[in-house]
């Protein structure tokens, strides 16, 4: 019989630091993909650059963390149909120590340090 309380204070945490997370985009200004790829630089380097440069860099760090949303949002449903805590591509248990710096992590340490930096894992 599963352990409900670990899975609700589980749950918790992952919807609490999801919240935060989505709060943090805020910072950052809601960015049309489009009108950032049509950004230009200009000739000269002056503010239409640094108002340029800052654009991008305020959209890739909102990309970076809609991903880190959306490895929440999987870790949810793992919890859901009661594979939370289990590596996505082996099957074996995660470590309690791995869940609880990163609740999000999807794979055990072994198979993380087999793929190219996945995003929001240590």
């Amino acid at each position: 019989m599963p352990d409900t309380s670990a899975e609700d204070e589980t749950r918790s945490e992952l919807l609490r630091k999801r919240a935060e997370i989505v709060a943090r985009v805020d910072q950052f200004g809601a960015h049309d993909p489009a009108e950032v790829a049509n950004l230009g630089f200009g000739k000269r380097i002056g503010d239409a650059t640094s108002y340029a440069v800052e654009r991008m860099n305020d959209a890739y760090q909102a990309r970076t963390i809609y991903a880190q949303v959306a490895e929440i949002d999987q870790a949810l449903e793992r919890l859901d149909a009661g594979t939370y805590g289990r590596c996505v591509v082996c099957g074996t248990p995660i470590p309690a120590e791995r869940l609880g710096a990163v609740p999000w992590a999807a794979l055990c340490v072994p198979c993380s340090a087999k793929r190219p930096a996945h995003r929001g894992e240590r």
